[in-house]
């Protein structure tokens, strides 16, 4: 008697995890949708953003992200009954080749920011030559030929699937199954989380140890030239002037910008990769349970696809002044076009 009711408190404390992760993933994609499509309008509009490869790199990765939610809405909603492909292929093919895509591209679309920052302040003389927005659509296209034959293998599955109720069950081969258990899984744990966070972390310390270098060169120069008037009064027109100020507060948006995103990318990306690694050691979980467990961290690892312009606008003042007046055009330009009475 006591198992049994132990058995139906599991049963429905299961239950409730469900109920929680469908309202989760309503409330973390429909905010990633908007979240995503105002960060697509405010750096499209910069004009001075849009110009350096650092800006280009934040715009690619707000498209990927909205096209990696979008196949994780697919997902969901096919799971609650409702189909936006009907055929198969697409659905339990073609969607899942472009998710690890699209979240492939999103993730090195960071690293490429954290790298691009740091060879600004590692090598800024050569950094112009380097960082360049014709490079970044140059690595753009190598990536996603790279990453497009590394997952091509779900266009071509090796063996026989069905759909039911949402889930894409996969009959698959011995050999097919190993490769996605042994290899595959820590192959894009290593490709996608390990690795991104280690070159991150480490482009992200060494370029702040270069801009406080940077800086106390500035502030010894101005000491030393504190007896010229004349190299006072230029070095601060070059520090205070209105091009100085803007080139100043656009790259200190891009910092807080990038640290944000590196700290969110670490506490999302790390538990849903490590559990895809250990999960075939938890044989004493059962199927369901597992599916659960691994729906919880994949909506947690989403959050990181659709969180990015809210904090960029906690994290940036010159970022959120920029989407107020943004907001401001768009709904006076709304006012003037409404039919009068």
């Amino acid at each position: 008697m006591k198992i049994l009711m132990n058995q139906t408190e599991t049963n429905s404390s299961l239950v409730v995890l469900a109920r929680f992760e469908i309202v989760a993933a309503c409330i973390i994609y429909g905010f990633g949708f908007i979240g995503n499509l105002f960060a697509l309008i405010v750096f499209s509009s910069l004009l001075e953003f849009r110009r350096i490869s650092t800006g280009v790199l934040f715009l690619l990765m707000t498209i990927s992200n909205f096209f990696h939610l979008w196949t994780l809405t697919i997902g969901f909603i096919g799971i609650s009954g409702k189909y936006i492909y009907f055929n198969i292929f697409f659905y339990c093919q073609f969607n899942p080749f472009i998710e690890n895509i699209s979240r492939a591209m999103s993730t090195y679309f960071s690293v490429g920011i954290a790298v691009d920052r740091f060879v600004r302040s590692e090598i800024p003389i050569r950094a112009k030559n380097i960082c360049t927005r014709r490079n970044i659509f140059i690595l753009t296209t190598i990536l996603f030929a790279i990453f497009s034959i590394f997952w091509s293998f779900y266009l071509y599955p090796l063996g026989n699937y069905i759909l039911q109720d949402g889930i894409c069950i996969y009959n698959q081969t011995n050999h097919y199954a190993f490769f996605l258990t042994n290899v595959h899984i820590p192959l894009r744990a290593t490709m996608l989380c390990f690795l991104p966070i280690i070159t991150m972390s480490a482009s992200n310390i060494r370029m702040m140890r270069n801009i406080r270098q940077a800086r106390n060169r500035v502030v010894d120069i101005l000491q030393i030239a504190e007896g010229n008037k004349s190299s006072t009064i230029i070095s601060s027109t070059v520090l205070n002037g209105p091009v100085g100020r803007r080139t100043l507060a656009v790259d200190r948006m891009l910092l807080y910008m990038m640290i944000a995103n590196i700290f969110t990318f670490i506490i999302t990306q790390i538990p849903f990769h490590v559990y895809t690694v250990m999960q075939i050691y938890m044989i004493q979980l059962d199927t369901y349970v597992h599916s659960l467990i691994y729906a919880l961290l994949l909506i947690w690892s989403s959050v990181y696809f659709g969180i990015a312009f809210y904090l960029y606008c906690l994290a940036s003042p010159l970022f959120r002044r920029k989407f107020i007046r943004i907001s401001r055009k768009l709904i006076n330009c709304q006012m003037c076009l409404r039919p009068t009475a």
